[in-house]
């Protein structure tokens, strides 16, 4: 019976370690797709998933999946996957893992080495809010891009694929303005999950690491 305390104890403290943040993808007063973020912390392990979808309709309709999981461990990136679709085809894939002594990134079939430290990647950055100048490695692009800021808890990223601006709440990114050619739009934390994050009940921020 102790031991099955014990049991039911960690199973529970386990799923209090672990926060979702929901945001709808809207244009206009039109809403376009959802996103879901989910950071899980364990001892001195963190792992994020990132899930979303979103269809467009510029002359015909098209629609982009993409999904996102990582993992780190003492505040370093151990390994992190991202796959982008549209319309059900591989559009970019990416994997990059640390083997204790360098990164390997594999892009979109493609194999480069990389010998820095990476604290800080993209699927961090809606539950840690950067600083000015806060650079930022991005396995789909398979470089570092960088935060900018231009207004209280506010940044601008400029990416190959254009220029996103990041809001933050409590070091939670509440919301993603996206900046492309054929579209403005953006990502924007649900009520609910705002709620969350104003009442503490979602809190950011770096991880403890021992």
């Amino acid at each position: 019976m102790k031991i099955l305390t014990i049991l039911i104890s960690l199973i529970v403290c386990q799923v209090s370690l672990g926060q979702m943040v929901h945001y709808d993808v809207v244009k206009g007063s039109k809403k376009l797709g959802d996103m879901t973020v989910k950071r899980v912390l364990s001892d001195n392990q963190v792992n994020y998933e990132i899930e979303s979808k979103v269809t467009f309709r510029i002359l015909f309709s098209f629609t982009v999946n993409y999904e996102s999981t990582s993992e780190y461990k003492y505040g370093q990136l151990i390994k992190e996957y991202t796959h982008n679709q549209l319309n059900g085809s591989t559009q970019k894939k990416s994997t990059i893992w640390y083997d204790g002594e360098k990164y390997t990134l594999d892009l979109n079939g493609s194999r480069t080495n990389l010998n820095d430290n990476i604290e800080y990647s993209v699927a961090a950055i809606y539950f840690e809010e950067p600083h000015d100048g806060q650079k930022v490695f991005s396995p789909q692009f398979g470089e570092y891009l960088v935060f900018n800021k231009v207004g209280e808890h506010e940044y601008e990223m400029e990416s190959p694929d254009g220029i996103n601006q990041y809001t933050y709440t409590h070091g939670i990114c509440s919301e993603v303005k996206v900046n492309r050619d054929f579209a403005k739009f953006y990502f924007r934390m649900t009520e609910e999950s705002l709620r969350e994050v104003q009442s503490k009940k979602i809190v950011g921020g770096t991880p403890v690491v021992d």
